[in-house]
């Protein structure tokens, strides 16, 4: 059971990531900040689609995935309302503080071997390029 806690670890994480983005697309639309919008969208979609594949390994596995981003959830809810007060740039820095904890996660992840090889497999051919275009991406709009 040791490796479905880290895999649901992984969920919580993509959950309270779809959360946060949410947040910030919807303070941005409004704002009128058609930019961000257009960037931020398939990061959000990235991240629902993360979700959706990791409750899907979870069931493989023998769990029941969970739908509450925990905690993270709650202090990135936080972090966001507080950003969303200051301007874009605190939100950008807040979405990338998360995107740069979530690589740590995965790349943490793909060490563990008691996580499943097709689960890691996952995590290393898609999330972590994944966090890592996301990286760039929003390194790009905060140097715009």
């Amino acid at each position: 059971m040791h490796h479905l806690d880290k895999v649901e670890k992984l969920l919580k994480n993509e959950l309270a990531a779809a959360e946060t983005y949410h947040q910030a697309l919807e303070k941005f639309e409004e704002e009128g900040q058609r930019n961000e919008v257009s960037y931020l969208e398939p990061i959000y979609e990235e991240h629902t689609q993360a979700v959706s594949e990791l409750q899907e390994k979870i069931q493989q596995m023998g769990g029941s995935p969970t739908t509450d981003s925990g905690l993270w959830g709650s202090w990135s809810e936080t972090v966001m309302s507080g950003a969303g007060m200051i301007g874009k740039d605190a939100m950008l820095n807040a979405l990338l503080a998360g995107e740069k904890s979530g690589l740590d996660d995965y790349e943490e992840a793909m060490q563990d071997t008691d996580i499943p090889s097709d689960v890691s497999s996952l995590i290393q051919t898609k999330f972590v390029n994944c966090q890592q275009e996301n990286i760039r991406v929003l390194n790009r709009l905060l140097q715009s």
